[in-house]
């Protein structure tokens, strides 16, 4: 009866060690899985979060660029910079956008230059009727129409078929204030073509400030005949004017679906600066959402107008 007794309890202890190993077993299987759940569910919540405030960011930029930069040096001499333009339109949800000069600031940097301007938005197209650059830029034998309008769904909408017309339609309006005004300041753009003046020496002659300018040339087809206009800066500045869907209603409001062109003039001091091999950066703030920031890299310029972004 003693040895059947000792064989019971000795089997009953290999019963309960069984039965603790195999708990232990579950219990660090366990652990194993429970740790590995909260971590990726840790690492999903911080996607989820970086995805939201990725898409908080973008839902909050009131503009988005809506094409190419473009930045036109003296290739290939590369000594002078003449100007930068792209487009932007509103973003995604955003209804409209007030691009006056009065709500809306245009800075550029150049940090490896030690270049920061703060706010070199001065004038703006959108506000300025087609009818006042009727019959008023002359060249090669017609008056050209330096903004087009066309009608759709009842609204009349305004647009510059091109960069270089809307700079002749800035050069005209600031003449005009110029003209009109009792006080007038020297205006920062001038634009000729050697026809209207005889020579450019001739035009540096009569007009001797226009040699401290930084000066670039452009040509239109007009007429089936080259035209090259001639254009002086003396400070850099911005502007902004309708390319699409622009409508006329007197303001310098962006609707949802337009596209508006923004354009840098390097004054002399600027323009003596070549932004190769550098990151220059051109920041946008409208009178809502967050800033538009445009960082871009500048590559050797391979021709007078180069893609940088």
């Amino acid at each position: 009866m003693i040895k059947k007794y000792n064989k019971k309890v000795k089997r009953k202890g290999l019963a309960g060690l069984d039965t603790a190993i195999i708990l232990i077993a579950f219990i660090i299987t366990a652990s194993v899985l429970a740790y590995v759940a909260i971590n990726m569910g840790l690492f999903v919540t911080q996607k989820a979060k970086s995805t939201i405030d990725k898409g908080e960011e973008t839902a909050s930029t009131a503009l988005t660029l809506s094409g190419s930069v473009l930045y036109a040096v003296n290739y290939p001499t590369n000594s002078r910079s003449y100007w930068i333009y792209f487009t932007v339109s509103p973003s995604s949800g955003v209804s409209s956008v007030e691009l006056s000069t009065a709500t809306t600031a245009i800075s550029f940097t150049a940090s490896s230059e030690g270049i920061a301007y703060s706010n070199i938005y001065k004038y703006t197209l959108l506000t300025t009727p087609p009818s006042n650059l009727q019959q008023t830029v002359y060249a090669n034998g017609q008056y050209l129409n330096l903004v087009d309008q066309e009608n759709n769904g009842g609204q009349t909408y305004v647009y510059y078929p091109n960069p270089y017309y809307a700079l002749l339609a800035l050069n005209y309006t600031l003449y005009q204030q110029y003209k009109n005004s009792t006080s007038p300041q020297p205006s920062p753009l001038y634009i000729t073509t050697p026809s209207s003046v005889g020579s450019i020496q001739q035009l540096l002659t009569k007009y001797p400030w226009l040699k401290n300018d930084n000066s670039f040339t452009f040509t239109l087809n007009i007429n089936g005949q080259p035209v090259t206009y001639y254009a002086y800066v003396n400070q850099t500045f911005a502007f902004t004017y309708p390319v699409a869907g622009d409508p006329l209603i007197g303001s310098a409001i962006a609707p949802a679906g337009s596209v508006i062109g923004v354009m840098i003039l390097f004054g002399p001091n600027l323009g003596s600066h070549v932004f190769q091999y550098q990151t220059i950066t051109i920041q946008i703030s409208p009178n809502i959402g967050s800033p538009l920031t445009l960082s871009e890299y500048v590559y050797q310029p391979e021709g007078n107008v180069t893609v940088i972004g």
